[in-house]
């Protein structure tokens, strides 16, 4: 979305019905500063959350319902996420208020800038209204990143989401004093917050299987925490060093399949840190390099390990934590999961072709070898197909139909319960993909293309392609709990597509994004002499 909108004011306004004049500027014409809407979108069971930066505003979308404004008391949402339960929308805002001596100032507009006072909230949102206990509570404002604990109907505990700080470089506002050891945890129940040391620069939050701990990592050092206490009792600190002067800091980690241990990588060694989450204790497994990313596997009982610079897969068992180490043709740096006994390895940041299925209990491969390299990978939500996005390759030495492969973008679709892929070529870059079954039961996976104004349907069991036109330029396609897509577009008024799996018929909702286009926010009681 463009960080600037030109917009006509008497028109834009006439199509909202509301009286233009009032503000109308002199030339008919206004800039704004913030995007009228969003595209990173949440979707939730009851819809399709959109945050409005100019107006300030959420609303909510439903393919056969009019847009509604979520009551959020003035606050302007700043980004959002989805809670385990897919009910509740975890939400960080600010509230703004002017407290200033000025007697002329009735609206925010007006309120001088070194008057104007923020705080920053998090709140909960389920079925379009804010809830919780105590409603927004106030939090620090440097978090920017939500972990959250597996969740179930029948798990017997509350949701709990972390929030912390992932540090990116740039600036971190501060407001009188501010503690980066510490994470603030949140029942998404209740509402109720608690803020807990955990030692510098936490960077991750794992979860035991059954919901009751969370282990924060840090730089040296993890904190085990108890989710059942309402105070988030810390059980155990691990340090990983006993130099003062050394950092030792987090690369993976997993959590074994019965909450025993946390396995845990560190940067710059081949070091893997095993601790006992039961009876307080470190081992280190020693491994031929730093992995680039490992996957537990519930039914195998065991860990996969890859290593981006060597072509080579470890198993690692759980029991004695014996290392069973397999040869690859080309390494890898990723792995997609399934939690069945079996993983997909392979590389997105290489010019390599190779795509293997490991059987995690043998130590069996299948080599799948792609036309082009991975730019991505997903599984299907059966774990039958899993998809690749291939990136172009300037291969210098290829002719023929390979040099064709290479000169272009594609896309392959892997059979898990074969041997064989087939390889597509695509008419320009793959800008977002999401996967949903028929109403038959046929899996499709449905791809927007750069500069493409179609919908392309890939039926995963024929390879048959169908497009479906789209009103927009696309930015972006996800999935609706109810198995709809959703396809957001290029559109300063904003623009929604939905569309049901197999089908070529769209419902659109457009013009939700001038809600609140033109309205000045009346200053808040709580200003002082401003009367």
């Amino acid at each position: 979305m463009n960080a600037k909108t030109l917009i006509p004011s008497a028109a834009a306004l006439v199509l909202l019905a509301c009286n233009p004049w009032d503000n109308l500027p002199t030339d008919g014409w206004s800039w704004l500063d913030k995007p009228l809407w969003s595209d990173d979108v949440v979707a939730a069971a009851d819809g399709l959350y959109v945050r409005l930066p100019h107006a300030g505003q959420l609303v909510r979308l439903q393919p056969t319902v009019d847009p509604t404004v979520i009551e959020l008391g003035g606050a302007e949402p700043t980004s959002m996420a989805l809670g385990p339960d897919g009910e509740t929308i975890v939400l960080f805002q600010e509230l703004s208020t002017c407290v200033t001596d000025e007697p002329r100032v009735d609206e925010m507009a007006e309120c001088p800038d070194e008057d104007i006072v923020v705080d920053h909230q998090l709140a909960l949102v389920r079925d379009g209204g804010v809830v919780g206990d105590s409603g927004p509570v106030a939090v620090p404002g440097h978090y920017n990143r939500l972990a959250f604990s597996p969740w179930s109907i029948d798990s017997g505990t509350d949701p709990v989401a972390v929030a912390y700080l992932d540090y990116e470089g740039g600036g971190i506002d501060v407001d009188g004093v501010l503690n980066l050891t510490e994470v603030l945890f949140v029942n998404l129940r209740s509402g109720e917050t608690a803020r807990v040391s955990v030692g510098f620069s936490a960077n991750n939050v794992l979860f035991t299987a059954d919901g009751t701990k969370a282990a924060v990592l840090s730089r040296s050092k993890v904190v085990v925490v108890d989710l059942t206490s309402t105070t988030y009792e810390v059980l155990v600190t691990y340090h990983l060093t006993l130099d003062a002067d050394q950092e030792v800091d987090p690369l993976g980690a997993a959590i074994t399949p019965d909450d025993r241990y946390l396995l845990m990588s560190v940067e710059g060694s081949g070091d893997l840190y095993a601790m006992d989450l039961e009876n307080e204790s470190i081992n280190i497994i020693d491994l031929a390099a730093p992995p680039a990313a490992m996957a537990v596997d519930s039914y195998a009982d065991r860990t996969a390990l890859v290593f981006g610079s060597q072509a080579q897969v470890d198993i690692l068992e759980h029991d004695y934590f014996e290392v069973q180490s397999i040869e690859l043709d080309e390494p890898c740096n990723a792995i997609a999961e399934t939690d069945q006994g079996y993983a997909v390895l392979y590389n997105d940041s290489a010019t390599t072709h190779d795509v293997y299925l490991l059987d995690m209990e043998t130590g069996d491969l299948i080599e799948y070898r792609l036309a082009n390299p991975v730019l991505s990978l997903q599984l299907t939500d059966d774990f039958t197909y899993a998809v690749a996005l291939l990136r172009q390759e300037w291969d210098s030495t290829a002719t023929g139909i390979d040099a064709y492969y290479d000169e272009n973008w594609g896309m392959s679709i892997i059979d898990l319960s074969d041997d064989d892929n087939i390889d597509l070529v695509l008419e320009s870059q793959p800008v977002g993909m999401a996967f949903a079954e028929s109403t038959t039961g046929e899996p499709y996976a449905l791809l927007l293309l750069e500069g493409i104004d179609s919908l392309v349907q890939v039926d995963l069991w024929s390879s048959q392609v169908s497009e479906v036109e789209l009103p927009a330029p696309p930015t972006g396609i996800g999935t609706l709990p109810d198995g709809q897509f959703y396809i957001t577009h290029q559109s300063a008024l904003g623009l929604v597509s939905f569309l049901q799996p197999g089908s070529e018929d769209l419902t659109v909702v457009s013009g939700f994004a001038g809600e609140g286009l033109f309205t000045d926010d009346t200053l808040p009681e709580s200003s002082e002499d401003g009367e």
